[in-house]
């Protein structure tokens, strides 16, 4: 069995991390060996959203070697990896209006606040770019062999407690292990793992800088800066 989820802190003041850009392109999920590409928002018809994501190519690179070292039987299941702008304030003013709905007597600092907790502020200050503007944060799980999403215990934005990393830890059973094969594949490469999400992982951008405590490598990009 793996070892259990190591403590995992919140990125900070994220925002604040320097970025000491490198230029690379962005190129097709599709393309990495041992992937599955299922672009969740595209199905969804969210705006902004294409019909195939894609990763910076250092991120790529590193996400095929982690499907590569995936236990026999497994495959990586790709949801969303770049996303554009009108699709992260799509998806933020989405759940500010359901908190809202669901809480009125918030004030809209807290709803602020809890809505970041899963949805990452919308901003076109290249200083601090939501991090999957960047094309360097992924969202993903473990599928089977023909590339069918398993179960780790809940669905792809189930914004629940649930939901965090390490929710799981004290629950045995096949969720938290897969769980734990996901993190320890997705860590050995360099990933960080968002606290509230088991499904989100960052590599040179921002988030990851907070916790690493080094520059960020990625700002925003477009597509079509693609190589």
């Amino acid at each position: 069995p793996l070892p259990p989820l190591p403590a995992l802190r919140p990125p900070g003041n994220w925002r604040a991390v320097p970025i000491a850009p490198v230029a690379e392109p962005l190129v097709p999920v599709a393309g990495i060996p041992g992937t599955v590409d299922d672009p969740r928002y595209f199905a969804m018809g969210l705006p902004g959203a294409r019909a195939h994501n894609s990763l910076r190519a250092g991120v790529a690179e590193r996400l095929a070697r982690v499907a590569e070292r995936l236990p026999d039987g497994l495959t990586l299941v790709v949801w969303d990896g770049w996303r554009s702008f009108d699709t992260q304030r799509a998806l933020y003013d989405g759940w500010a209006a359901e908190l809202r709905r669901d809480h009125p007597e918030w004030d809209d600092d807290t709803v602020a606040r809890e809505t970041a907790r899963y949805v990452s502020v919308p901003s076109t200050d290249p200083a601090c770019p939501a991090p999957h503007v960047t094309g360097a944060a992924v969202d993903l799980t473990l599928g089977d062999g023909d590339g069918q999403p398993l179960d780790l215990g809940t669905e792809f934005d189930a914004f629940v407690p649930e939901a965090g990393a390490m929710a799981l830890e004290a629950v045995p059973g096949d969720a938290r292990e897969l769980r734990r094969v996901l993190f320890w594949a997705m860590a050995a490469q360099g990933f960080t793992a968002y606290v509230e999400e088991w499904w989100h992982f960052d590599f040179g951008d921002q988030f990851w800088g907070s916790i690493t405590g080094q520059p960020a490598r990625y700002g925003p990009i477009h597509p079509t800066d693609e190589g």
